[in-house]
């Protein structure tokens, strides 16, 4: 095996074994997993997603049909 693949690989495995260490590692101190966050209320205000959904669709359906049309209308460069 060349010098460049045995570092690659032993880089590789460090890594590994890096990432397996720290999933071994318990969160709450204790033995077994942590407990489960307690389930609230809605999360913080935000911008709602699906209010303007449909005329966000119907803008980019138009801007489509627009595009189309501007560039069918070029003469064509051959």
């Amino acid at each position: 095996m060349t010098k460049p693949k045995k570092k690659i690989l032993t880089t590789m495995f460090l890594m590994f074994m890096g990432i397996v260490g720290n999933a071994q590692v318990s969160v709450g101190g204790g033995d077994g997993p942590p407990h489960p966050v307690p389930q609230g209320g809605p999360g913080p205000p935000g911008l709602p997603i699906d209010n303007g959904l449909i005329v966000l669709f119907f803008a980019a359906l138009i801007y489509g049909i627009y595009i189309i049309v501007k560039y069918s209308k070029k003469p064509s460069q051959v």
